[in-house]
């Protein structure tokens, strides 16, 4: 009988083998497919091919952008950078208009960010209403290859897309001071201050105050304090952790400060431009 037993492990092999050749083994799920889906439900920046992704800061957009000078950026990070025709990089709103084209592109260490003007940027969408969510699409070519990137931005401020007079935040404006930053304020125990003036002022919340850099990793700053005097309210910042919001800032080089804070007509940023000094890191 021992003799016949690797007879019977051979037979028994085979007719499994036959059993299971014509089936089919289950197969994963596609995994760059199912890490996309699992992405753009947890809120992280879209990615296209090559693992580029791409960000809109802010991503909240106000309605009364309309009378802004300011801008909207798109921070868009991933690998071979240096492929990207930056004079291919559009903004294109749900509004169905022309695509918006950027006021400058600047390269700052391992990103890429288009600067589109607000008043572009909010026009380009379809009626914006405050508490609506729009889709607002990136698009460049890599190295010839097209890309397209779908972002949502969600609306607040005053309702009625942006007409003028609607509301005490349209009268309401940002000076940041000092306008020239030092890199060397890592070390300072001194304040930026932020002034906002215009009507309404009344009806701000002082304990609502942050500032928010170019650094798409940095945390906002809340401020040490904010008090309201006469025609404008100020809000205090250590300078220490403001010059910690920017992205790689060099020499020269301007960036972007936005100051949030709740208005008069709800949740309200306010941009304005400063500049750095100081040796290179």
């Amino acid at each position: 009988m021992k003799s016949l037993r690797p007879a019977v492990a051979l037979f028994v092999l085979a007719l499994l083998a036959a059993c299971n050749g014509d089936r089919p083994l289950p197969t994963a799920p596609d995994a760059p497919a199912a890490t996309q889906a699992a992405d753009s439900a947890h809120g992280k920046p879209p990615k296209g091919g090559g693992g580029l992704s791409v960000q809109l800061q802010p991503d909240v957009w106000n309605t009364n952008y309309t009378n802004s000078q300011g801008t909207v950026s798109a921070l868009i990070n991933g690998p071979d950078l240096g492929l990207v025709d930056t004079s291919t990089i559009v903004l294109i709103g749900d509004g169905g208009g022309a695509p918006v084209e950027p006021r400058r592109v600047q390269r700052s260490g391992p990103h890429l960010r288009a600067f589109f003007a607000k008043g572009d940027a909010i026009d380009s969408l379809d009626d914006p209403d405050r508490g609506e969510i729009h889709t607002v699409t990136i698009q460049f070519t890599q190295d010839g290859q097209a890309k397209s990137f779908d972002i949502q931005v969600r609306i607040v401020g005053p309702g009625g897309g942006g007409d003028p007079g609607d509301d005490d935040d349209d009268d309401l404006s940002l000076e940041i001071q000092p306008d020239r930053w030092n890199i060397n304020w890592a070390h300072s125990n001194g304040m930026v201050t932020a002034f906002i003036r215009g009507d309404g002022l009344g009806q701000i919340d002082l304990d609502s105050f942050e500032l928010v850099g170019t650094d798409p990793a940095a945390a906002p700053v809340v401020a040490l304090s904010a008090r309201r005097s006469g025609n404008h309210v100020r809000a205090f910042f250590a300078q220490s952790e403001a010059i910690a919001t920017l992205d790689t800032p060099k020499r020269g080089e301007q960036h972007e400060i936005t100051i949030r804070f709740t208005g008069p007509g709800g949740a309200t940023e306010l941009t304005d431009t400063i500049q750095v000094n100081g040796p290179n890191k």
